[in-house]
């Protein structure tokens, strides 16, 4: 894009131009003619120099990004769990989920009550900065509270955010959730029972009781003492397919497809 040049600036570079010597109309001279060419010439490239500072000053104004780039999208193995939470800020673990642009942790307040809370981990790149006001550090990492929940760099351009609802010092213990965050786990799930399907796979759901697999039509597959067990808004001819495909593993398996 080329930057404008105001009329003042343009009235001020080329000022000198106007003082230039012109012959009379009565005669004409061969070398003031020449010494008024050399200095025109001069001054077009002293013009000329001076129009190169000002777009090398401008375009990179122009083209300075306003915040620093959002790195290349990446994606999680659905079948790890990089991420996991210590009890914090009155609340546990209950489910892990996971998936390829994000994993999850549901929690569960540790005393009974209408209190809830989840951590949410983007992949690199799959979210921008939030907005929002700046927060304590979360393990000396920038971190933000929205308007209704708390965002916190987990590595370069990837970002996790805290929910918690119920209390009255919701912002102090998504604070304490965000702190106890242990990423880089690189657990393999282990899956009890294998199955055949051409479905594909979104990622799973951990409880302490069991491992289900989720795909991307929705269908959640889980064994359920000993049988396949599949709930999801597709035909039930295809969920009974599926279900009757399903063997268990022992020892649980990494890879349950076959």
């Amino acid at each position: 894009m080329r930057p404008e040049v105001s009329e003042e600036d343009g009235a001020r570079l080329f000022e000198p131009l106007r003082t230039v010597d012109v012959p009379a109309s009565d005669g004409v001279s061969v070398q003031r003619a020449i010494t008024a060419g050399k200095r025109e010439k001069a001054l077009r490239v002293v013009a000329a120099g001076v129009f190169v500072l000002i777009v090398a000053g401008v375009v990179p104004l122009l083209l300075r990004p306003s915040e620093q780039p959002r790195p290349a999208a990446g994606s999680f193995d659905p079948l790890v769990r990089t991420i996991s939470v210590e009890a914090a800020g009155g609340f546990e673990p209950e489910m892990y989920l996971t998936g390829r642009e994000r994993q999850e942790i549901v929690l569960r307040p540790e005393q009974n009550g209408d209190q809830a809370a989840g951590v949410t981990v983007h992949a690199p790149g799959r979210i921008g900065v939030p907005r929002g006001e700046r927060m304590p550090d979360v393990n000396g990492k920038r971190a933000l509270w929205t308007d209704s929940h708390l965002a916190f760099e987990w590595a370069p351009g990837a970002w996790a955010t805290v929910t918690v609802e119920g209390f009255r010092d919701n912002r102090d213990r998504a604070l304490q959730i965000a702190r106890s965050v242990r990423f880089g786990e690189g657990l393999q799930m282990l899956i009890p029972f294998t199955v055949q399907t051409s479905w594909t796979l979104a990622g799973t759901r951990e409880t302490s009781r069991d491992v289900e697999l989720v795909f991307t039509n929705g269908v959640r597959l889980a064994l359920r003492a000993g049988v396949g067990y599949a709930v999801g808004d597709v035909p039930r001819a295809e969920l009974e397919a599926v279900e009757k495909s399903v063997r268990p593993a022992d020892p649980p398996v990494t890879n349950p497809f076959r």
